[in-house]
């Protein structure tokens, strides 16, 4: 097999080629999406062959155009090679893909993470010949404390405010990390409130009663009914953006509501005042640095190519463990033969 960066990961066979997590719409014989967040698709479907799990198929059918041009399939085969999908334990609907051939066993992470969150089947690696993955946290300065404690840490201090008629703003992705919050927190009201981005989100969720949607009331409908005004106990849901930006402050300055951002990158000791917020945890929907060399060591490969984010620190980082690690750049083309 071929692996190479040009415009997608690329991975070439005997008799077919594919592209991974392609953002623009050229056309490719065969494509993969992991997942549907935004930096892994394209903005218009291609007319082609197209695998992904059903769920991210159901997103893509609600946020990108030309839906229909797609082939979808959940598994797929050409000859003897069949490429198969498995929980990439990242968000709802992320899968990693397996692709099996007399060449040899390779597998795609996407974008991966093995916690257990309570509603997600995390990733479980397995021996494969290659492997590619993903390094947003790839280096050692990104190892994330027990996730159970980070959220009963949360839980604690978003409480403490509750109880004293203090709102709370929780910022994480609408997509993916946003589902993590809910499962995590929205017990802790009975007053929970979306901004719109998440209610979208949402309500598409509990239409297709899929895990990780729960009741709720849009931020419009809130405010315009007064809501935010004669109750104090209320959790607000929204997308994770700077307490600087307008929303946030008119928040503060309205309600005087205090601001929790959930991010792995929380782990630099001056977040807080980088992202002018009151709290913020180390939650992230990726794997940090240790999870990251636990998959390479359970799937013991012959290769490893690593992607996204701290490419070349997590390949030296597995040089030193004794694996053949390669960091995937536009400049690099390898040939795998096993």
């Amino acid at each position: 097999m071929k692996v190479f960066l040009s415009k997608a990961i690329r991975i070439n066979g005997k008799n077919w080629k594919l592209a991974c997590d392609s953002t623009n719409s050229q056309y490719y014989p065969l494509v993969f999406y992991s997942h549907a967040h935004s930096d892994h698709i394209p903005r218009k479907i291609p007319s082609t062959d197209i695998i992904t799990s059903p769920i991210t198929k159901l997103l893509l059918e609600n946020f990108v155009k030309n839906y229909e041009d797609g082939n979808f399939f959940d598994s797929y085969s050409i000859g003897e090679t069949t490429f198969k999908q498995k929980p990439s334990g990242h968000i709802v609907g992320s899968t990693a893909l397996i692709i099996d051939s007399s060449e040899g066993k390779l597998v795609y992470t996407g974008d991966v993470s093995m916690r257990d969150k309570g509603f997600l089947e995390p990733f479980i690696p397995e021996k494969c010949d290659d492997l590619i993955i993903e390094s947003t946290f790839g280096s050692p300065d990104y190892i994330f404390p027990p996730y159970s404690e980070v959220i009963k840490e949360a839980q604690d201090q978003i409480s403490y405010y509750l109880e004293n008629n203090i709102p709370v703003v929780l910022m994480g992705y609408a997509l993916g990390k946003a589902q993590m919050l809910y499962n995590a927190f929205s017990h802790l009201s009975e007053n929970i409130i979306m901004h719109g981005a998440n209610f979208k989100i949402n309500s598409l969720l509990l239409q297709e009663n899929i895990k990780g949607g729960i009741q709720a009331t849009a931020y419009t409908e809130a405010k315009e009914s007064e809501f935010l005004s004669q109750s104090s106990s209320w959790i607000l849901f929204t997308p994770l953006k700077s307490g600087r930006d307008f929303f946030f402050s008119y928040l503060k300055k309205k309600y005087d509501a205090k601001l929790f951002a959930f991010t792995g990158w929380a782990i630099s000791d001056n977040y807080n005042y980088r992202m002018a917020v009151d709290h913020s945890y180390p939650i992230s929907d990726h794997a940090d640095y240790n999870e990251l060399m636990e998959i390479c060591k359970n799937s013991n490969p012959d290769r490893i190519y690593t992607i996204y984010g701290y490419v070349t620190r997590l390949a030296a980082e597995l040089r030193k463990q004794g694996f053949n690690a390669t960091p995937l750049s536009k400049q690099t083309i390898l040939d795998s033969f096993f």
